[in-house]
């Protein structure tokens, strides 16, 4: 019987897609994961090496959303990681 996966596992899974819907915001991910704290699932993943941007978009109405997106990582942000004894997961 094949083991279910955490929410922090499908969160991931989400953002590492190549087709769909690959971004998601709080709610969306309140929903569709069953997180409540997202931003500390998100901090959770990019300390395991996890490239992951929140992005804010500004909707018709003026108000802001925040997004998470998985991303390359920048060469300074590369060197700055190493220097500081971290490391990027593949």
């Amino acid at each position: 019987m094949a083991q279910k996966l955490s929410a922090k596992q499908r969160m991931l899974n989400a953002l590492k897609q190549t087709e769909g819907y690959n971004t998601f915001t709080v709610a969306q991910a309140q929903r569709r994961f069953g997180v409540q704290n997202v931003s500390q699932r998100i901090e959770e993943l990019r300390k395991e090496g996890y490239c992951i941007y929140t992005n804010t978009k500004t909707l018709d109405d003026g108000s802001k959303v925040k997004y998470y997106k998985m991303g390359t990582p920048t060469r300074k942000l590369v060197q700055a990681a190493l220097k500081g004894g971290f490391s990027f997961a593949n």
